[in-house]
């Protein structure tokens, strides 16, 4: 699993524990261990798939665009795509087409790792943030001690 991807789950699940107040981009970096500037590009990819909004302002930050329920961990793969490559990418090099394996290697790759991101995919599909935060709940104290949630 990349970072931009653990990162990125890791700010939408703090904005749906905020409970609709807005979170700055210092508060989730905090929480998520990482620099404020690291977040403010993830939100800005975030913000360009549609996931989070954000305000400016005194009392500004970012909130989720949508509800947790329907945000799925695969729209947040997706998102995170974008410049990394998919991780099942083959490679964009040209194998030597005078080489036996080079020749077969990509059609290869692309027949036995089509099958295993297809069930990648198809398990983040299955998870919203809504059930990310169920499953967080049953570890989290009940007053998590985060800051800047309500």
């Amino acid at each position: 699993m990349n970072t931009r991807f653990a990162v990125a789950t890791h700010i939408l699940a703090f904005l749906a524990h905020s409970s609709g107040q807005p979170v700055s981009s210092e508060v989730l970096a905090g929480s998520a261990g990482t620099h404020p500037v690291v977040v403010r590009r993830l939100m800005s990819t975030l913000r360009n798939a549609g996931l989070v909004r954000t305000q400016l302002g005194a009392g500004g930050g970012a909130l989720l665009a949508r509800s947790p329920e329907s945000i799925s961990l695969l729209d947040v793969y997706e998102a995170m795509q974008e410049p990394e490559p998919d991780l099942f990418a083959v490679s964009s090099t040209k194998p030597n087409a005078h080489c036996n394996l080079g020749r077969v290697m990509q059609h290869t790759l692309e027949d036995l790792l089509g099958s295993a991101e297809q069930a990648m995919r198809q398990a983040l599909a299955a998870v919203s943030v809504a059930q990310l935060m169920q499953e967080l709940a049953t570890r989290l104290p009940a007053d998590c001690g985060c800051p800047g949630t309500a």
